[in-house]
């Protein structure tokens, strides 16, 4: 969902822990904005920021969902994001 939501961007309503936004501005789409590499260490950086301890998200793992969502268009919805890859 990560490498979806930073490549594609996000927009529409959403609840999170029991908070509700309404999600009218969308998040920017950095598909064209960062490389692979660039945007690896920028979700790994935020994967381990305030304390979390994630795994690293590699370029290879980058290019792979770039790959595959490249007939993509528009902005990913919540619902779409939870449709493919439901929480746990």
């Amino acid at each position: 969902r990560l490498i979806k939501i930073t490549l594609k961007g996000l927009q529409g309503p959403m609840t999170v822990k029991g908070r509700e936004y309404p999600g009218r501005v969308p998040m920017t789409a950095f598909e064209r904005l960062l490389s692979d590499e660039e945007l690896a260490a920028t979700l790994t950086f935020v994967r381990n920021a305030f304390g979390n301890q994630a795994e690293p998200i590699s370029p290879e793992q980058v290019k792979q969902v770039r790959e595959a969502t490249r007939n993509q268009t528009g902005f990913y919805s919540p619902e779409e994001l939870l449709k493919q890859h439901p929480l746990e």
